[in-house]
C-alpha cells in the first residue's frame, strides 16, 4: 500500500519537474508523508484545509499547498496509481491574495542607486535570486554582446525552464556588473529583499512588477519581454522562431 511520500517519488520519477517545485511538493504533504494514499478522502481533504486555515496562514498560501496536492494526485491518476483525485474542488472560496506593489519611479529608489545588485534589478527585472545568486561565469563580458547566462549554480536554482536563459547586459549596467558579489549563501536573495524592503518599502520582487509596466511604456515586445524576464510566452505563435540576443539588446535599451 502506497504512503502518500511514496506516491509523491512515484509522480516526481515519472515526469521531469523543477527542484522547485519538488520542494514545494514536500511543503504540500508536510505532516501527513506517511499517511497510506487509500486514507486520503475528501473528508481528509476538507479537514486538511481547515488545519492549515486554523494555524492562520494567508489564503493564497493555503491555495498553494492544497494545489500540489491536487497536482500529485492528478498525475498520479493519469499514471494509474490512484483512481480519484480527492483534492479536486479543494481551493473553491479561497482568494489567491496576490500582492500589490505601487508603480514608483527611479528617483524613489535614490538611496540604492549606487548598489549594483539594485541596479541590474532595475533594468533587467530579475527574480531576486537570480541576480544575488549569480556566480562569476554567468557573467559574460567578453562577447559580442555582453550578457547575463542565467541557469542553475550551486548556490540558487532556476524557477522553470523559461528562467534558464542568456539575457544581454543593459548599458547602464555595463561597468556596475564587475562589482556583483558572487556569494555562496543560497539566501542571498531573501536578506537584499529585506534590505531593500527597510529602505524603499517594499520587497524586490516589486522592482519585477514595475519593470513590466515599463516595458509596456517603451514599446518593448511582448515575446521580447518575456524572454528577457523568463516568463514563457503565450499565444499560438508563442513557441516560433528564436528571440536573437541582437533583438533583445535593442529592445532593452528603450529602458530607461
Amino acid at each position: 500500500m502506497f504512503t502518500v511520500q511514496e506516491l509523491s517519488d512515484a509522480v516526481q520519477a515519472y515526469k521531469p519537474i523543477e527542484p522547485a517545485t519538488k520542494k514545494g511538493w514536500s511543503y504540500g504533504i508536510r505532516g501527513f508523508e506517511t499517511t497510506p494514499v487509500a486514507d486520503i478522502d475528501k473528508k481528509f481533504v476538507v479537514m486538511r484545509r481547515v488545519q492549515l486555515n486554523q494555524l492562520g496562514y494567508k489564503q493564497g498560501y493555503v491555495r498553494t499547498l492544497l494545489g500540489y496536492c491536487g497536482t500529485i494526485w492528478s498525475w498520479a491518476r493519469e499514471m494509474d496509481l490512484v483512481t480519484d483525485n480527492p483534492w479536486e474542488g479543494a481551493l473553491k472560496g479561497l482568494s489567491k491574495g496576490k500582492k500589490s506593489y505601487p508603480y514608483l519611479p527611479f528617483e524613489h529608489y535614490e538611496r540604492l542607486h549606487s548598489e549594483p545588485l539594485f541596479m541590474c534589478l532595475w533594468y533587467h527585472g530579475f527574480r531576486v535570486n537570480e541576480i544575488a545568486g549569480i556566480q562569476a561565469d554567468e557573467v559574460v563580458l567578453d562577447a559580442e554582446i555582453p550578457y547575463f547566462d542565467i541557469k542553475r549554480n550551486e548556490v540558487r536554482g532556476v524557477k522553470n525552464k523559461p528562467s534558464v536563459r542568456k539575457v544581454p547586459i543593459h548599458p547602464a549596467c555595463l561597468q556596475l556588473v564587475k562589482h556583483l558579489p558572487h556569494t555562496d549563501n543560497p539566501k542571498a536573495g531573501d536578506y537584499y529583499s529585506r534590505h531593500m524592503k527597510a529602505i524603499c518599502g517594499h520587497s524586490a520582487h516589486g522592482i519585477r512588477h514595475n519593470i513590466t509596466t515599463r516595458m509596456r511604456k517603451a514599446g518593448i515586445e511582448y515575446s521580447i519581454a518575456a524572454a528577457i524576464l523568463g516568463h514563457s510566452a503565450s499565444g499560438m505563435t508563442a513557441g516560433y522562431g528564436h528571440i536573437l540576443m541582437e533583438d533583445m539588446a535593442e529592445q532593452l535599451q528603450k529602458l530607461r
